[in-house]
């Protein structure tokens, strides 16, 4: 039955073969129409053609690799998340140091200056905002690590096509091979992989850097994340393209 819920359609079909008799037997893979409906709520099924408006049935690999394309697209838009809430808690951790004042026994090096230490209470303000960065630099390692499981799936994929055919794949939705999806996920692997090392090192460093020269740098290497390249938005949206996800 045909359910309206926060302005999203479902639909429901119910039909029967024919009502002409018997069908077949023929020489070649055919369709069969499902002629006789009983109810067909929402127009989700096409008596002409046979098939269900709605949705197009996928199975082995194109399944699997669609269904990993939606899971790549996820996991993007976590990360993206997760990278906006550490800049917010690096600029605090930023703030804290160079709240210090500078130390007039220190000497200046070209335009840099060395911090004292934090005052009373500070420390402990500045630690709690390291475990909170050092809790999102943990979560983004858990999505490079799904990243890792997805890359694996697509490497299976990918051989199991070339044996199959011989090395002859054909493309899986419209010019794609699973040769190409394993690239793509081997390179977005790649890139975010050596970001996150990256943004450890920045972890392991921000709060104990006495330059604020050296603290912008590494805020500037946190917002514009330089291991990862603009063509990895460009294939990831030829991704989604490519498998469907968004419309041609």
């Amino acid at each position: 039955m045909v359910l309206s819920s926060a302005g999203v359609q479902k639909v429901a079909f119910s039909v029967g073969l024919t009502d002409s008799g018997a069908v077949g037997p023929f020489d070649s893979e055919t369709i069969l129409k499902f002629t006789k409906i009983l109810t067909n709520e929402g127009s989700a099924y096409d008596p002409s053609t046979g098939s269900n408006r709605k949705s197009t049935a996928l199975t082995g690999s194109a399944r699997k690799i669609k269904d990993n394309a939606a899971d790549f697209h996820n996991i993007i838009l976590r990360w993206d998340k997760l990278n906006n809430e550490g800049l917010n808690i690096a600029t605090k951790i930023s703030n804290k140091r160079t709240q210090s004042r500078p130390n007039p026994d220190l000497l200046v090096v070209g335009e840099s200056v060395l911090f004292q230490s934090l005052p009373a209470g500070g420390a402990e303000e500045l630690q709690d905002e390291c475990c909170k960065l050092q809790d999102i630099v943990k979560k983004m390692s858990g999505l490079v690590l799904k990243m890792e499981r997805l890359l694996e799936s697509h490497s299976g994929l990918s051989d199991l096509d070339q044996f199959r055919t011989q090395g002859l794949t054909p493309p899986l939705f419209q010019t794609w091979t699973t040769a190409d999806f394993e690239s793509l996920a081997r390179s977005v692997w790649s890139w975010f992989r050596s970001e996150l090392d990256l943004k450890t090192l920045i972890l392991q460093d921000l709060a104990h850097c006495e330059s604020p020269d050296m603290i912008m740098v590494y805020l500037s290497l946190w917002i514009h994340e330089p291991h990862i390249p603009v063509q990895t938005r460009l294939g990831l949206e030829g991704l989604l393209l490519e498998t469907g996800h968004r419309d041609l």
